[in-house]
């Protein structure tokens, strides 16, 4: 019989993984100096309930779903609606649309996102390190709001919380 205290080693951090405070957790898969290129890959996992908020930047971002489904939102012209997408589905949201993403379904949507390195710049400071032990807990108000600031920092759009009422997202 053993008299030293049973202890579980702790397991070191993914530093390729993050998680966002809306639960959705983030995986820089190429950076834009690995792809020696104005290009980056980043693998998302948004969870069941989790969404982004309408917002717009200059860069273009192309999803491509590889599990589950993702709603999209892109605003051009007056005209805005909800569209699903699936697995081999793909969206390209060209730079300054408004747009919004969310998961409405009760289970997990991964997909990969080819954007721009101003981009994977704003994902890399927002996205913390984690314990993929533990579940997400939901954002508090201050971190929105630290999102938001960080945002409008890249020169980023972000709707107000009236805007994000109206197409159905209670953020912000």
């Amino acid at each position: 019989m053993s008299t030293q205290p049973s202890t579980k080693p702790t397991q070191e951090p993914d530093r390729r993984k993050r998680r966002l405070p809306n639960g959705s957790v983030c995986e820089f898969l190429v950076s834009p100096a690995e792809a020696r290129a104005e290009v980056c890959l980043i693998r998302f996992m948004i969870p069941p309930g989790a969404a982004s908020p309408l917002h717009s930047h200059p860069d273009v971002e192309i999803f491509y779903i590889l599990e589950g489904s993702l709603e999209t939102l892109q605003s051009r012209g007056g005209t805005s609606g909800w569209t699903t997408l699936g697995p081999g589905d793909f969206v390209s949201i060209p730079g300054n649309i408004k747009h919004a993403v969310r998961n409405s379904s009760p289970f997990p949507a991964t997909l990969v996102c080819v954007t721009a390195p101003k981009l994977y710049e704003f994902f890399q400071e927002v996205a913390k390190l984690f314990d993929p032990d533990r579940p997400a807990a939901p954002p508090t108000p201050d971190e929105i709001q630290e999102i938001y600031k960080t945002g409008a920092r890249f020169g980023y759009w972000t709707g107000s919380p009236e805007e994000n009422r109206a197409i159905g997202l209670g953020i912000g």
